[in-house]
């Protein structure tokens, strides 16, 4: 299956039928009426109860009603952007484009320089922010790590600063809590410029996951109430694991994803309504010899490639986990998971891809895998994005040129389209063997570590404002005293 795009004719996965969406949907719609989900935080039982929702106050219950939430699915933008302070790298989403994000929020590191993998530092956030400010094919900033050498929900907010620091890219953050959010949206505000210019031209965005099964925590929940009222994207990402936390079954782990990911949009829309929601998928499922969530599981691009096509159903961007590993160190169980999960969902019309960077199930994350998979990345574009068809791209004129036993390499047409149709590898090697080893015999690992090192000294990342950098410092100063 193919569809157009602005490059030309784009290769596309389809899994679900309608008939199989209305399923799923009719589902989600009796699970949130009648089983409901527990929403442990006050501001968000209160307006759901004052919209018509059943609210069991002693369970912290909340039955949605159809009505209410065909209402918030309608006031969900289709199409918005992360903004960027370099205005030209901000991302539009729900145009049919498909982009690629690294991983997020992992607690340690495979150290670049000493190999060994470690506890994650605030330095380490610096670090992948500037190599994913450098990598073309990386949309935009996940925080990547958490700096465990910062106390308490604090590290949020100094995480959020490290990175607007190192990027020009959009940022997107989780956060907890009533005052770090509102800490979070103020360093929004003033990257933008101001609390309409954040709403207009959001350069942050936030994020957070549902406990599953249909749990809604309290820190999360005032995160995500801050950030709706702000009007800046938010992530609602359901981390379902099939066989633990939600149904073995695919269908059962969408409906489960379905339910959650559609309470929170219900919240936040009454909050703002209008508020940009992005889809969000972590889900896999859950290995039944180790406990471990397998993020290398073929089984994982099946039920995310459906995640894609269910968030399109109802008009809302989706993003979804792929690019994704079991594996512990770059090697060969890596890159064929990666591709494996990888690939379908971006297929499938995802418009937003993450899982760049990541190692060892999402506990880990290194910034020369980072430099692969971006690589890996630009590939899967390059089949996403399959061929254009008219008049030049035939080259009719070019083949009566050549004629029997010709030659197109010296052809102008072959100089004029070499980079628009042949993709470039930077780090895969394609020499023959002599020559590769005359080259030093590196490999994909020796490759990413030199280009690593050269980004992280020769990069140079547009600066924040001096006004803007005493701004933010005032900002952490007040909320540090609010832990």
């Amino acid at each position: 299956m193919t569809r157009e795009n602005n490059w030309g004719r784009e290769m596309r996965l389809s899994v679900l039928s309608e008939e199989d969406i209305e399923k799923i949907d009719k589902a989600t719609v009796r699970i949130l009426r009648e089983t409901g989900v527990a929403v442990y935080e006050r501001q968000s039982l209160d307006i759901l109860e004052k919209h018509g929702a059943s609210v069991d106050r002693n369970s912290s219950i909340a039955r949605i009603p159809e009505k209410l939430l065909r209402e918030s699915l309608e006031r969900a933008p289709k199409k918005f952007a992360l903004s960027s302070r370099d205005r030209s790298k901000s991302v539009k989403l729900g145009f049919g484009e498909s982009y690629f994000t690294n991983s997020l929020q992992g607690v340690k590191v495979l150290d670049h320089m000493t190999g060994e993998i470690r506890p994650s530092l605030l330095s380490d956030v610096a670090t992948f922010a500037r190599v994913v400010d450098f990598l073309d094919i990386v949309s935009f900033f996940g925080v990547t790590v958490v700096a465990n050498d910062v106390p308490g929900e604090f590290h949020y907010l100094k995480e959020l600063e490290s990175a607007v620091k190192n990027t020009a890219k959009h940022v997107s953050h989780g956060c907890h809590g009533t005052n770090m959010a509102k800490g979070f949206v103020r360093i929004g505000q003033v990257i933008a410029g101001g609390d309409e210019e954040l709403r207009n031209a959001p350069v942050v965005s936030g994020l957070g996951c549902p406990v599953c099964p249909l749990q809604f925590d309290k820190a999360n929940t005032e995160a995500m109430v801050e950030f709706a009222k702000a009007g800046i994207p938010y992530d609602v990402l359901s981390m379902a694991m099939a066989g633990a936390s939600s149904p073995i079954s695919p269908a059962g782990t969408l409906v489960m994803i379905n339910a959650e990911v559609l309470a929170g949009t219900t919240i936040c829309e009454l909050f703002n309504p209008g508020c940009p929601i992005i889809y969000g998928s972590v889900a896999s499922i859950m290995d039944m010899r180790t406990g471990v969530m397998a993020l290398g599981a073929p089984e994982r691009p099946v039920i995310n490639s459906c995640v894609a096509e269910v968030a399109r159903h109802y008009g809302i961007p989706s993003l979804v986990g792929g690019i994704s590993t079991d594996g512990k160190l770059p090697g060969e169980q890596v890159m064929m998971e990666k591709v494996m999960t990888g690939l379908p969902p971006l297929l499938a019309g995802s418009d937003i891809v993450f899982g760049l960077g990541l190692l060892c199930s999402g506990i880990a994350y290194s910034v020369e895998q980072l430099v692969i998979d971006s690589e890996v990345a630009g590939a899967l574009a390059r089949i996403k994005n399959s061929l254009k068809v008219d008049s030049e791209s035939i080259a009719l004129e070019a083949i009566e040129k050549a004629g029997p036993g010709g030659s197109f390499l010296g052809m102008r047409h072959t100089l004029e389209r070499l980079r628009k149709d042949v993709w470039m590898p930077q780090l895969i090697d394609r020499n023959v063997y002599d020559n590769w080893l005359k080259l030093g015999a590196k490999d994909m690992k020796d490759k990413a570590k030199e280009k690593t090192i050269h980004i992280l000294e020769e990069h140079e990342v547009k600066p924040l404002e001096k006004e803007q950098e005493q701004e933010i410092r005032k900002i952490l100063q007040e909320c540090s005293r609010l832990r």
